[in-house]
């Protein structure tokens, strides 16, 4: 009777073990971004990763890729989808290949500050293209910032309209990207940014257009020697999640993923205006800066109306219908 009481207890010890091992099993997932660590993208992903590991006591472990070493945007948004990789943050007219209402954030000359871009996305607008991915194997966390976009070229300043005649300029694969520098005059070239540096250093295109951030921590002012502030459009990223991988956490777990994005968006927007502020100052040691007058930006934007309006009208009308009283909205806020 002793030795089947000791078996008992050795048992039930046993079973207490395991079951403590299980509820403190480790897991282990991959995010990946497209550009170095000192970009505010991968910054962002590794303070959400630092996050997730604080929140959760260790037992989410987020390992960060960073400078496209996992694949483009497109490819890892791809990962995600089959639950081969769990975290990414591509831009948002990457993501209007599967949603082709994200476009609308796109846009050329709307947003006329970041505050304004803020409200309009952490709104009702943002939320529902956020939703709109459930269905396409991607859990959309937050939106992240890139910035407002400005043209580099190897050939000339950037001045007028005119200016951009006959440009090779590089864009994202991204079908209003292209059709925005091909109505500026310009010829679209897309490619990823990956293959970007190679294809400025060899001529293969003359310019691209791109955030300050993305400009310095790519090294684009060693191939490039002028710089046009166009800020033509604002440029959002979105934290996205594989929801294969969020449907195998539990309830709490995803309550801390969800908590830490929320939390890592602040950090990032801010780190996103920091370094855009202070590395056009940089920059201009670097490179030939110019800013375009407003009468060009507007002679810009009159040129793309036929296909901003476009555009609108092949996306959900319900949609830009409440972007534009958002905008509206906003800008009298900001």
């Amino acid at each position: 009777m002793k030795a089947f009481k000791t078996t008992v207890t050795s048992a039930i010890a046993l079973c207490l073990m395991m079951s403590s091992s299980m509820a403190t099993a480790e897991i282990t997932a991959r995010m990946g971004t497209s550009l170095p660590d000192s970009h505010p993208q991968t910054l962002g992903a590794q303070y959400f990763s630092k996050l997730v590991n604080e929140k959760s006591d260790g037992e989410i472990t987020i390992q960060v890729f960073s400078n496209g070493i996992l694949g483009n945007d497109v490819n890892m948004t791809s990962m995600l989808q089959s639950g081969t990789l769990q975290f990414t943050v591509p831009s948002t007219a990457t993501l209007a290949s599967l949603n082709s209402d994200f476009s609308i954030i796109s846009l050329p000359f709307q947003f006329s500050n970041e505050a304004q871009a803020d409200e309009v996305l952490d709104g009702d607008v943002g939320k529902s293209l956020l939703d709109s991915l459930n269905n396409k194997g991607l859990s959309a966390l937050a939106f992240w910032e890139n910035g407002f976009r400005h043209i580099t070229n190897s050939r000339r300043p950037i001045n007028s309209l005119d200016d951009l005649k006959g440009l090779k300029i590089r864009t994202m694969q991204n079908d209003l990207y292209i059709g925005l520098f091909n109505g500026l005059n310009a010829n679209a070239v897309p490619m990823p940014v990956t293959e970007l540096f190679t294809a400025l250093e060899t001529h293969t295109v003359d310019g691209q257009e791109n955030p300050y951030t993305v400009i310095n921590t790519a090294r684009f002012f060693e191939v490039q020697k002028y710089l046009s502030r166009t800020a033509h459009a604002y440029d959002a990223l979105v934290l996205l999640a594989s929801k294969p991988f969020m449907d195998s956490l539990n309830e709490t777990q995803r309550q801390i993923i969800h908590e830490a994005a929320q939390e890592a968006t602040t950090y990032q927007r801010a780190e996103s205006r920091r370094l855009n502020n202070e590395l056009l100052a940089e920059l201009e040691k670097k490179m030939e800066i110019n800013e375009v007058s407003e009468d060009e930006r507007d002679r810009m934007g009159s040129s793309l109306q036929p296909l901003i309006e476009r555009y609108q009208n092949e996306l959900d009308s319900g949609l830009v219908e409440d972007f534009k009283q958002a905008l509206a909205t906003a800008k009298n806020r900001n």
